[in-house]
């Protein structure tokens, strides 16, 4: 019989293998999170306001 419950424990359990898979990719290809993105950009205007001095 159909249980949704177990169901959604399993999926949990998928989510859990996956993650770690999928952030492994998406670093390896190039791309970054938008907090790591802004971090970034806010460096680089302030090493530009230094070196514009």
């Amino acid at each position: 019989m159909f249980n949704p419950l177990k169901m959604a424990g399993d999926l949990k359990n998928v989510e859990k293998m996956l993650k770690p898979a999928l952030e492994e990719f998406m670093k390896d290809s190039g791309f970054i999170k938008k907090s790591e993105l802004e971090k970034l950009e806010k460096r680089i205007i302030e090493l530009e306001k230094i070196i514009n001095k």
